[in-house]
């Protein structure tokens, strides 16, 4: 499976089974719970908490409150603490600091002075300044303590450190306790836990907000009014009713809630007290304090207690309520990572293996996980891949199983304590779980990813969190519409959202237009100017519609939080999504086709020598980069203020992205004749990223089709998809008169040699005066076709008519499956095999190849003699040799006298992009001649002209191969040679006409052994021109060659009308196979093309042809994804037969 495949199925299946998993703990959790809370209701029902009350025997516990300004709430929240029935009892204020009226407050409502106070400094703390107590007797247990701003955890360990008592208990001062909550927090220190101590316990925490709270006394119980306090209620329902319950029962607990807890002060003072570098210091401590036991292999045990024993004020508005669960995430990992030792650690038994993981996988991660799925969501849906049956299925299960487990806890919690007695409030909780993941949940888990964020820049502060006092909760008016709140920020970030979106629309819009204006001047304009023109925008509007949909959530969802923050992620997106556009269109402008997945199929080493011998980044690009980033700068610092939208304007603009998203609408890519024109409608970005994605999520499995509906050829065996009876016919041996020796082949491979501008006929008009002349003289096919749109393809499907694979197959490299060819079987039969050419062979692979057909000679660059020219350099790359030095060191290094037999590849270079030949200012001029020679009128001249480089490297080429055939004619060996003469591809920097047009190239066969020439009007390709070759040989010279052959071609055709008899794959680039020529059709993707005898091709629509057609397209598919799943080519046995040993 390749890396590719993997990154697939972790996405689509990885993500699914984390989600199982995750819902099986919660499960096992919710299950699990049940039996610890019956088990504790059993034995506590007969309990006479009065008892404990008044014994002196109790354990003495002091209360620590840390309290930063809650000067709302500190006096009720005081006198709550000093109501609670307890005997051996003193409740520790710790002013942390405060910034607001708190401690004046305190001194105020209890009368307390200053004292002479021995601090006994146990764990190290910031300075008290001061510490306090009441003049008046009834608040004998009071005391507080003034000290220097450090931190709950430095307040908790102030506490410690004055503490008289053997047990403390750690609350929040905004909470309210039960009256007994003392005595029921106390009472698991005092049983036998079988022999285990007790070294914490915990209690249930649940929210005040609307509750009726006087003095400090919780005196009825109200499900909160407002939405926010009231999903947070349910949300403390699940958490302490079912999990800490089920962990409890485990004795896996790693959290104490920090807003109530009892902790065994001995244990808690030899584990170190409070952590104050963290912001989670409750679970910190539990940690620790845990394995401070283990590590001694001391017995020991935390507990949970169902019992609502304390009541506190939760967050009602988002911005504080952010701040909190920001908090709790930083908390989350900062312990995780300070106790990374305990990982799957075995020595910490339950709490290694089983404890610290859960936290880790789902407490931890589940948020980061969740983001990371709704942006991989995003960009599926962008592309249009997702399996919506399923998605919604699954969707629809994952959001069914949370409400029923929300439910499952209301019911608990009604068939236990029963807190909220109307039936009204228990529907209420229902409609809140319905709501729940909607408008709840996503901004937990964004509040949790900017904690992590907050993390990673060292932001460690705790974040203010305001109170607004019991009192006044109490009359707020019940809201029966979504939180106002949510409202007013979801509509002030849409219209901002708006403001800047338009501003993108225009700057693409800019850019669009620029690509129009340049890329008429530099090639020409289309002849419906205002037609493209809209077509353009048009393009622009839908990518923009679509990427403006995922920005919309991410903006949104970050402006509940930061509206500043949402702004510069916007801007910085759209900043790099710019760049990445004026890239695209400089590369377009280049090329003349759009850059597509074809990128991901050259190695770096390639693409670096394709640039630098092309051009480079030159100061052009480098300038619109800078100019794009100016203009984006500017535009967003100036105009989304002066864009006033009404909020039902502004809403427009999500709508209209989701439904682009959703939609299955696509533009017409067919919509003009030109392919140049429709390439250049297309939106560059929009291409790009679709086509990347497919490339690595291909999301179109190979079909099953049977033999009937359409088959290449008869397979003799499915183990080798392609491995079939050897049948072709010598169709060229009408037209030779041979030799009683073997005669040599010499194959030159013409760099971009498209019948576009080559030979009579050509619509561009005939660039090559001398292949022309060579045409009359030869067998001539003008209807030719190359195999793909690069070089890639050339030599596999010319030397052994070989499947593309995956990436062609030269990308295979050193795993390219065992093949026999041209030149492995003419050494077989005693040929001499050699490749010659001006650049470097390790391109594309095609030295690996070559090696492996066992040639004799490989001569590239690195191997040219002293004294031959190279191609001029540009931005200090070259390509190599020109042509007329490659033919001269061919003619140079190869003996006319020799008797053996000879194969001879040649591949040219000088007619690649840049276009820079070493006598630039002759063939400039001879482009002018040529043009006159033509009889091009003024205006056909003036378009050619934006492709002179193009043509001046054309006609340098037709000399170079004049120069050569002149030479050669004067050598021994000439009177017994065969030369075919064909291009590798067809030069796209000049604009194409159709689709076909890319792979439209000339075939010439010419010798002095020809007794007669002929033009050929019937179609064949590169994939014809080994079988052919091959069965010509056999008939004259009988030589060796199997029975069976792996030849995707059946050989050339040699009819003189216009007719295809063959069914052919072409590949344009080395990620994209979706060409393929049956007949007098072409199927490119879902189009279908009728073609004419003049290779001009009209879309068609007809249904039924064109599934046929891709029938037989989806047999080779199907014969292709097998050998890309590892099914070999050929039987080992004939491999090993007719492979030439060197």
């Amino acid at each position: 499976m390749s890396w590719r495949e993997i990154i697939f199925y972790f996405f689509t299946y990885g993500i699914l089974i984390y989600s199982i998993l995750l819902i099986s703990f919660y499960l096992f959790i919710g299950l699990y719970s049940i039996g610890e809370t019956r088990k504790y209701i059993r034995k506590n029902k007969n309990t006479d908490y009065r008892l404990l009350a008044v014994s002196s025997q109790a354990p003495s516990i002091s209360i620590l409150a840390p309290a930063y300004n809650e000067g709302v709430t500190v006096v009720d929240n005081v006198r709550s603490l000093l109501s609670i029935h307890y005997n051996n009892l003193e409740v520790i204020i710790i002013n942390d600091g405060s910034k607001d009226d708190s401690l004046e407050k305190l001194i105020k409502a209890y009368d307390l002075y200053k004292t002479e106070y021995f601090v006994h400094e146990q764990i190290a703390t910031k300075r008290v300044r001061g510490v306090y107590k009441s003049r008046n007797p009834i608040y004998r247990k009071l005391v507080v303590v003034d000290k220097e701003n450090g931190g709950k955890a430095d307040a908790l360990n102030v506490g410690l450190n004055i503490a008289n008592h053997d047990y403390i208990v750690c609350i929040d001062v905004d909470c309210i306790l039960e009256q007994d909550a003392l005595l029921k927090m106390a009472k698991p220190f005092l049983e036998d836990n079988d022999n285990k101590r007790v070294i914490a316990t915990g209690g249930v925490v649940r929210i005040a907000n609307s509750c009726i709270i006087e003095s400090g006394r919780l005196v009825k119980a109200h499900l909160p009014k407002k939405f926010l306090p009231r999903v947070q209620t349910l949300e403390y329902i699940r958490a302490f009713l079912l999990g800490r319950m089920a962990w409890s029962r485990l004795n896996g607990l790693l959290l104490i809630s920090g807003a109530f807890g009892a902790f065994d002060k001995e244990i808690v003072i030899k584990s170190g007290g409070y952590n104050h570098n963290t912001v989670g210091e409750d679970m910190e401590l539990v940690v620790r304090m845990r394995r401070y036991m283990e590590m001694r292999k001391l017995p020991y045990k935390i507990t949970y207690i169902p019992d609502p024993l304390c009541w506190t004020e939760a967050p009602d508005t988002y911005k504080i309520l952010g701040r909190q669960r920001n908090r709790w995430a930083r908390g989350t990992i900062e312990t995780l990572w300070l106790h990374r030792a305990i990982f799957f650690n075995p020595k910490y038994g339950l709490l290694g293996m089983l404890s610290y993981p859960y936290w880790f996988f789902f407490e931890y991660l589940a948020p980061i996980i969740e983001a990371i799925g709704f942006i991989v969501f995003l960009v599926f849906a962008y592309l249009g891949i997702i399996n919506w049956p399923f998605f919604f299925l699954i969707l629809g299960f994952i959001l069914l199983f949370g409400f029923t487990y929300s439910v499952f806890a209301i019911l608990m919690e009604v068939m236990t304590y029963n807190q909220y007695k109307r039936y009204s409030d228990i529907l209420r909780l229902v409609i809140t779980a319905f709501l729940e993941p909607f408008l709840f949940h996503p901004f937990v888990v964004w509040s949790s990813i900017q904690g992590n964020i907050d993390l990673v820049r060292r932001k460690n502060t705790w974040g203010e969190m305001t109170r607004t006092g019991f009192a006044g909760d109490a009359e707020v008016k019940i809201e029966n519409n979504l939180p106002k709140e949510i409202l007013y920020k979801l509509n002030h970030a849409t219209v901002v959202f708006a403001s800047f979106s338009l501003v993108w629309l225009f700057i693409l819009f800019a850019l669009s237009t620029y690509e129009f204006i340049f890329n008429g001047l530099e090639h020409q304009f289309p002849e419906q100017i205002q037609i493209t023109l809209l077509q353009v925008l048009g393009n622009d509007v839908l990518y923009w519609l679509k990427i403006s949909s995922g920005l919309y959530v991410l903006f949104t969802a970050i402006s509940f939080f930061s509206s500043h923050i949402a702004k510069r992620i916007y801007v910085v997106t759209a900043i790099v999504l710019t760049v990445t556009q004026i890239a695209l269109i400089n590369y377009f402008s280049t090329a003349l086709v759009p850059l597509g997945a074809d990128l991901y199929g050259y190695s770096i080493k390639d693409i670096k020598q394709t640039l630098g011998a092309s051009g480079g980044v030159n100061n052009i690009i480098l300038a619109g980069i800078l100019l794009g980033i100016i203009m984006l700068w500017l535009a967003f610092k100036l105009l989304p203020s002066k864009i006033k939208l009404h909020p039902l304007v502004a809403v427009v603009l999500p709508l209209l992205s989701f439904g682009a998203l959703f939609s299955s609408f696509t533009p017409d890519k067919m919509l003009f004749k030109s392919e140049y024109v429709n390439n250049l409608v297309l939106n560059k970005s929009d291409f790009f990223f679709k086509e990347s994605f497919l490339y690595f999520f291909p999301n179109e499995p190979a079909q099953k089709v049977t033999p009937s509906e359409g088959d290449l050829f008869a397979a003799v065996d499915p183990q080798y998809p392609f491995l079939h009876k050897e049948n072709t016919s010598d169709v060229l041996t009408p037209f030779f008169s041979l030799m009683a020796e073997k005669p040599n082949v010499v194959i030159v491979l013409v760099e971009g040699l498209g019948r576009a501008f080559t030979n009579e006929g050509a619509y561009l008009g005939n660039f090559t005066p001398f292949v022309d002349s060579l045409a009359v003289k030869s067998l001539y096919w003008k209807n030719f076709l190359s195999s793909g749109g690069r070089t890639f393809a050339v030599l596999p499907s010319m030397m052994g008519s070989l499947p593309f694979l995956k990436n062609g197959f030269l990308e295979m490299g050193e795993q390219m499956p065992s093949h026999l060819s041209l030149l492995s079987l003419l050494k077989l039969n005693g040929y001499r095999t050699s490749f010659y050419y001006g650049g470097d062979s390790k391109f594309d692979n095609m030295n690996i190849f070559l090696k492996k057909n066992a040639i004799d000679e490989i001569n590239d660059e690195g191997t040219f003699p002293v004294g031959y020219t190279k191609l001029p350099k540009k931005n200090g790359y070259s390509w190599g040799y020109n042509d007329k030095e490659l033919f001269r060191c061919y003619l140079d290094t190869r003996n006319q006298m020799d008797s053996q037999p000879q194969l001879s590849v040649l591949l040219t270079v000088a007619t690649h992009s840049p276009f820079m030949t070493n006598e630039q200012e002759k063939y400039l001029k001879r482009f002018e001649q040529r043009m006159n020679e033509l009889r091009f009128d003024d205006a056909k001249k003036n378009i050619s002209r934006n492709y002179k480089d193009q043509y001046a490297s054309i006609l340098y080429a037709d000399d170079a191969l004049r120069g050569f055939f002149n030479r050669y004619s004067k050598r021994a060996d000439f009177k017994n040679t065969i030369f075919l003469i064909t291009g590798d591809h067809r030069m796209p920097e000049i604009p194409m006409n159709t689709k076909l047009d890319r792979y439209h190239v000339p075939l010439i066969i010419y010798s002095p052994l020809l007794k007669r020439t002929a033009t050929f009007n019937s179609v064949s390709t590169h994939f014809d021109i080994a079988p052919s070759l091959l069965a010509f040989l056999h008939q004259h010279y009988g030589l060796k060659k199997p029975s069976l052959v792996t030849w995707i071609g059946n050989g050339l055709d040699t009819a003189r009308e216009f007719r295809n008899i063959h069914t052919y794959p072409l590949m344009q680039t080395k990620n994209s196979i979706e060409d393929f020529v049956m007949g007098e059709y072409h199927l490119n993707g879902n189009s279908l093309f009728k073609v004419y005898p003049t290779m001009d091709e009209e879309l068609i629509e007809d249904q039924e042809e064109a599934n046929r057609i891709k029938a037989t397209f989806g047999q080779f598919k199907v014969r292709n994804e097998k050998m890309i799943k590892g099914a070999k080519n050929l039987p080992d046995s004939l491999y090993k037969k007719y492979f030439p040993v060197n």
